[in-house]
C-alpha cells in the first residue's frame, strides 16, 4: 500500500497551489513533494518543484496531509520549505488523512527557483522505538527540525538532518514556536517508565523546555499538530531528548 503526502498552499494574492507525492518512503529523511494534477482536475502543471511552479508568489498559509491507501495509520512527522542552499526556510504544520485545517505559516515564504517542499511520515504503532521529531522556529526567523529513532527507556538525542544538536544548530537563539511528534497509539510513555514529553536541557542538565508531543494525527485526526509558543533560550551545548516507554 502506497502512502502519499499532500500539501496545500495559499498565496498572498488569494491563489492556491496543490502539491502531492503519491508514494513517499517512511522515515525521518523525507522526500520532495511536487506539484500535482492527479485526474487532470486542477489547472496547474504537474511534477514541478514548488519554487519553480509558483515563482514570485508568497505563501501565507499551508498544511500537510498524509494518508496510506486503505489504512488510517499514517502520521505526520515534519514538513517544510527549504532553499536552494538546503537550509529550512519555514516549517509546514500537518496531520493525518482527515486533517481539515489551513493555518498561517510561522512566516510568509516568497517562492523562487530552487525552493522545494519536503515532507516525512511514519506509521503509528504501540512501540517505544518509533521516530520522534521536534520542529523549532526562532525569533530571528531561523527554523529547524530535529529527530531520531527512540530507544526504549533510554534518553535518546534528537538531531537535525545534518546530525547537529539543537544547541549547535540554533545557538544563542530564542525558540518562540515549536511542536513535537511521537506517533505511538498509546502515547510516548504509556508504561510510565520514561518521560511523557520531549525536552531540551543545558550542558549542566537543567531542563530549559518541556514539549509534550502530539501523535502526528493518529488520534488528533481533524487538526494539525498543535504548536507551543512559550519562548526559551537555546545555548551552544543544549540538547533535545526523548525517553519513551510504551
Amino acid at each position: 500500500m502506497a502512502t502519499g503526502i499532500s500539501v496545500f498552499c495559499r498565496f498572498a494574492d488569494g491563489g492556491y497551489g496543490y502539491l502531492q507525492n503519491a508514494d513517499v518512503t517512511t522515515g525521518f529523511t523525507g522526500e520532495e513533494i511536487l506539484t500535482s494534477n492527479a485526474g487532470n482536475a486542477l489547472n496547474q502543471t504537474a511534477d514541478v518543484s514548488v519554487g519553480s511552479a509558483f515563482q514570485g508568489r508568497v505563501v501565507t498559509h499551508a498544511s500537510m496531509k498524509v494518508v496510506t491507501q486503505n489504512a488510517d495509520s499514517a502520521t505526520y512527522l515534519w514538513c517544510y520549505f527549504k532553499g536552494a542552499d538546503g537550509k529550512i526556510i519555514c516549517p509546514i504544520p500537518g496531520g493525518s488523512g482527515t486533517m481539515g485545517q489551513l493555518p498561517p505559516l510561522y512566516k510568509p515564504v516568497r517562492l523562487s527557483t530552487g525552493i522545494q517542499c519536503w515532507g516525512a511520515w511514519q506509521a503509528a504503532g504501540d512501540s517505544a522505538t518509533l521516530v520522534a521529531s521536534l520542529t523549532v522556529c526562532a525569533s530571528d526567523g531561523t527554523c529547524d527540525v530535529f529527530g531520531s529513532t527512540q530507544v526504549d527507556a533510554t534518553s535518546t538525542e534528537l538531531v537535525n538532518k545534518d546530525s547537529a544538536s539543537i544547541g549547535a544548530a540554533m545557538a544563542n537563539k530564542t525558540a518562540v514556536q515549536y511542536w513535537g511528534v511521537y506517533p505511538s497509539t498509546l502515547g510516548i510513555n504509556n508504561q510510565l517508565g520514561g518521560v511523557s514529553a520531549l525536552w531540551v536541557e543545558s550542558a549542566a542538565g537543567q531542563i530549559t523546555a518541556l514539549i509534550p508531543p502530539g501523535d502526528g494525527g493518529y488520534r488528533q485526526q481533524d487538526s494539525v499538530v498543535p504548536a507551543i509558543s512559550i519562548p526559551f533560550r537555546i545555548n551552544q551545548n543544549d540538547k533535545a531528548y526523548g525517553n519513551t516507554d510504551t
